[in-house]
């Protein structure tokens, strides 16, 4: 059968050349190269409004809380490893069955291990990592040696002076014991003031009575002024440990797994590796340029990183009649 030089030629271009091959290869990458950021872009704003959505719902049981006790939840029941206002609120944060697990009287070293382990998803930031729990070595102490949930929101318990006491000057701070009563200031249940955040472990009284000290309306300076819950700082390769202020989240045996502080001696981390003083008593963020905190009266806004620490401790303060000099 013979062909045509027409049919030929036809045939002939049925397949690509090398060259076009190539070209087409070249344009493939080139819309790769344009779709992956746009990708990572919005993936990252979905996980900015998951973080402010986990705020959003922490700050309303807050509210909820004191609604139904008429105080803020206490930042931590006492200066050791009771309860931390994570516990208090887990019934307004649809956690009934986990809140009925706890015995909020006792210490974290005698919970059950689903009372201490059991993860709250809305408790983690999606930029900075999936639900995870704290290993048994990074718990000693009052907590008894045992692994326990981790977090990354901490409540504000002021700008940092008298920063572990009843004294300190934020929205949510170290509980008011009422029974029994301890012996001199409320460093403790066991009658322990101390400077240091970890006290001696002990077998720890069971608390049968404690109110807050703070009240909606004893934030002077204005609920849409004050700070009431915020992004932890954790160095990223440190989640988990007590040296960065992550260990059980729901223990108060250190100050800083669920509460940290904000003015001069303890600004804003600059990034997820901020290696600085203080650092396990920062608030910090994964996500860039900015900070995400709950406001007393619930609205959340992103903080810049850049803030001056002055017009921070100023936020952070419920009560120092200061103007706040910076838009935010």
């Amino acid at each position: 059968m013979r062909y045509s030089p027409a049919s030929l030629m036809r045939r002939s271009r049925s397949a690509f050349t090398l060259i076009e091959l190539l070209v087409v290869i070249a344009i493939i990458a080139i819309l790769i190269a344009l779709l992956v950021p746009a990708v990572q872009k919005v993936r990252e704003a979905a996980a900015r409004t998951q973080c402010t959505n986990n705020l959003k719902q922490l700050a309303l049981g807050c509210h909820n809380y004191h609604d139904t006790n008429k105080f803020l939840p206490p930042a931590r029941l006492a200066r050791d490893a009771y309860a931390t206002w994570i516990v208090l609120i887990m019934p307004y944060i649809e956690q009934a069955p986990l809140y009925r697990a706890w015995d909020i009287s006792q210490g974290f070293s005698v919970q059950s291990q689903t009372a201490r382990e059991s993860t709250i998803p809305i408790c983690f930031c999606p930029t900075r990592r999936q639900p995870m729990v704290s290993p048994a070595s990074e718990n000693g102490g009052d907590n008894g040696g045992f692994a326990g949930a981790c977090g990354d929101y901490g409540c504000c318990a002021g700008d940092g002076r008298d920063r572990n006491t009843y004294l300190a000057n934020g929205a949510m701070i170290t509980g008011n014991v009422m029974d029994p009563k301890p012996p001199g200031p409320q460093g403790g249940v066991n009658g322990i003031d101390q400077p240091n955040d970890n006290p001696p472990a002990m077998p720890l009284i069971p608390i049968l009575k404690f109110r807050g000290y703070v009240t909606l309306t004893n934030i002077i300076d204005g609920t849409s002024n004050t700070l009431l819950l915020g992004e932890k700082h954790v160095r990223i390769n440190h989640y988990g440990q007590a040296g960065d202020g992550d260990a059980a989240y729901y223990s108060g045996y250190n100050y800083d797994t669920a509460q940290r502080a904000a003015g001069p001696n303890y600004p804003l981390a600059r990034d997820p590796t901020d290696n600085s003083a203080n650092r396990r008593d920062r608030f910090g963020s994964m996500h860039s340029g900015f900070c995400y905190f709950a406001f007393a009266d619930g609205s959340v806004r992103g903080l810049s990183i850049a803030i001056d620490a002055t017009n921070l401790g100023r936020l952070a303060n419920r009560n120092d009649g200061q103007l706040i000099s910076v838009e935010y």
